[in-house]
C-alpha cells in the first residue's frame, strides 16, 4: 500500500525546511520531505545574509550565531576593474567559509530536531498527479494530499512551467592571502556582476549574468580571474541557475513552488533566501486554512516587486547608465551611493 502523507514537500533547502517547519507552527505535522542529497550539503551561493533574512530565519527558531556569520565592513565597488566607490557596510553578513553549507545544515537539524521526517538521497521519478502519488527512486510510492516542490529552478517541479530565462552563477572557493573585503566588479558580464568575498584566508570568486546560451561563460571566468590576478583551479568551478520572473504559484489545486522553484529571487541582485523563507511561509499557511487565494496573493505582490525590479536591471545595465553611475555618480555623488546601496539594495533584502 502506498504510504499516505498530508503533505509532501520536495527539496530541503530553505524553502523546502521552511514550509514544513511553518506547517508544524500551523498544526499540521503530517509531512515528508525528500531531499536528492545528504547533508552537509554543497550549494553555489555567495555566502550573504542580510538582517531582514535573519530575522526570518530566528522566526523559525534557528539560532544563527551558531552559523558563525560575520560583518565585513570593507566594501568596494569596481567598474572595469577600478575602484569606484568604497562603501561601510552595514547589513550584509557572510558565513566563515563564505557559503552557504552551514545555514543549511543548521537549518536541517532544526528540522530534524522538530520531529520532520527527511529522506535523503531521495529523487522523485515518477509523479502521478491524476492519483496525487508519487515514486521515487529508492522504488518507494508516497500518496499526498499536498504536494510542495522547493526543488530549484531546474528541478523536477519545473518540467510543469514555462521558463523563459534565467540568470546563471558561478564561483570558486579557496585559500587565500588576501584581506578581509568584499569586492563588486561590474563589467564583467554584459547583464550581472561579479564577486570577490575574502574572510579569514578562504576567498568567494564567483560572477552572474543573464543566462546567454551563446556566451562562453568558462572562458569569461578564466579572463575573470586573471585580470584579478588570482591563480585559481578551474576544476574546482561550480555553478547553478536562478529564476528570472515568479511562474505560476499553484497547479492542479494541491501542487505548490516555493524559493527558487517559484521564481522567488531578486532579478537585480539575486538575493533570493528572504524570499524563499516568505514564500514557503505564505504556502504553509494557505494549506493550513485550506485557502489558496492566501497564497496566490503573496506571490502577486512578489511579481509585482520583482517586475519592477526586472526594468531596473534593464536601465542599469544600459552603457549609458553605467557611465553615469560609474564615471560621475561615484565621484561626485559617492554619499548618496553609499547610502542607497546599503539602504535599498541591502537592508531592504
Amino acid at each position: 500500500m502506498n504510504k499516505h502523507y498530508e503533505v509532501i514537500i520536495i527539496g530541503a533547502g530553505p524553502s523546502g525546511l521552511g514550509a514544513a517547519l511553518n506547517l508544524l507552527k500551523n498544526g499540521i505535522k503530517d509531512i515528508l520531505v525528500i531531499e536528492q542529497k545528504k547533508f552537509p550539503r554543497y550549494k553555489c551561493c555567495a555566502g550573504y545574509i542580510t538582517n531582514k533574512t535573519k530575522k526570518e530565519y530566528e522566526s523559525l527558531g534557528l539560532n544563527i550565531n551558531k552559523c558563525h556569520y560575520s560583518l565585513i565592513k570593507d566594501f568596494s565597488i569596481f567598474y572595469k576593474y577600478q575602484e569606484r566607490q568604497k562603501i561601510v557596510n552595514k547589513f550584509l553578513f557572510t558565513n566563515k567559509n563564505i557559503d552557504r553549507v552551514e545555514l543549511d545544515n543548521e537549518f536541517f537539524k532544526l528540522a530534524k530536531k522538530k520531529g520532520l521526517e527527511i529522506k535523503e538521497n531521495t529523487h522523485i521519478i515518477n509523479h502521478n498527479m491524476s492519483k496525487n502519488t508519487i515514486k521515487t527512486n529508492n522504488k518507494e510510492i508516497f500518496a499526498y494530499d499536498y504536494l510542495v516542490f522547493a526543488d530549484g529552478t531546474s528541478g523536477y517541479g519545473s518540467k510543469y512551467q514555462k521558463i523563459k530565462r534565467r540568470n546563471m552563477a558561478m564561483q570558486l572557493i579557496q585559500k587565500t592571502n588576501r584581506k578581509d573585503s568584499i569586492e563588486i566588479h561590474f563589467g564583467i558580464t554584459p547583464h550581472g556582476y561579479g564577486w570577490v568575498s575574502t574572510y579569514k584566508g578562504l576567498t568567494n570568486i564567483g560572477l552572474t549574468d543573464v543566462y546567454n546560451s551563446k556566451l562562453n561563460y568558462n572562458k569569461i571566468f578564466k579572463d575573470y580571474l586573471k585580470s584579478l590576478n588570482i591563480d585559481g583551479n578551474i576544476k574546482e568551478l561550480r555553478g547553478t541557475f536562478t529564476p528570472i520572473g515568479t511562474r505560476k504559484p499553484i497547479i492542479n489545486n494541491n501542487i505548490y513552488y516555493v524559493g527558487d522553484a517559484v521564481g522567488a529571487c531578486d532579478p537585480l541582485t539575486l538575493s533570493g533566501l528572504k524570499y524563499s523563507l516568505m514564500t514557503a511561509k505564505a504556502c504553509a499557511k494557505a494549506i493550513s486554512k485550506r485557502n489558496n487565494n492566501i497564497y496566490k496573493q503573496s506571490l502577486l505582490k512578489l511579481k509585482i516587486k520583482f517586475l519592477f525590479m526586472q526594468i531596473l536591471l534593464k536601465i542599469f545595465y544600459c552603457k549609458f547608465i553605467l557611465f553615469l553611475i560609474f564615471k560621475i555618480g561615484c565621484k561626485f555623488f559617492h554619499r548618496l551611493i553609499a547610502f542607497a546601496f546599503n539602504h535599498f539594495f541591502i537592508n531592504k533584502k
